[in-house]
């Protein structure tokens, strides 16, 4: 069954400037970032101006990206700002967000902190 989500999204991919900075705290950690995968993030769904809305969540942004690869607690990202995330990440955004999975999403309790 094809359910459509009344959610927006959007999509992260790390680029090499955001690994390099990954490799200065945790040179012994080897880090591919050949292949690196989309974050999908789930917004609201009705937007209209593409920059307000990353402008709105590039916070939250930066600080789930660098969470998942953070493993020594001294990454620090201060350099990346709004004006210039798109040269550390990949964005795009989109409104049409597919389900084609029977199960429903599951929500655990840290999901709903924010």
């Amino acid at each position: 069954m094809i359910k459509i989500l009344n959610r927006g999204y959007i999509s992260v991919t790390p680029k090499t400037p955001f690994w390099k900075e990954v490799e200065k705290v945790n040179q012994s950690q080897i880090i591919n970032y050949k292949n690196s995968e989309a974050t999908i993030y789930l917004i609201e769904e009705d937007f209209w101006d593409d920059e307000v809305i990353l402008k709105k969540h590039f916070k939250k942004i930066i600080l789930s990206e660098k969470r998942q690869v953070d493993t020594t607690g001294e990454l620090k990202l201060a350099q990346i700002s709004f004006e210039n995330i798109r040269d550390y990440f990949d964005i795009s955004l989109g409104n049409l967000v597919i389900d084609y999975e029977d199960k429903p999403l599951q929500i655990t309790k840290d999901d709903l902190s924010d």
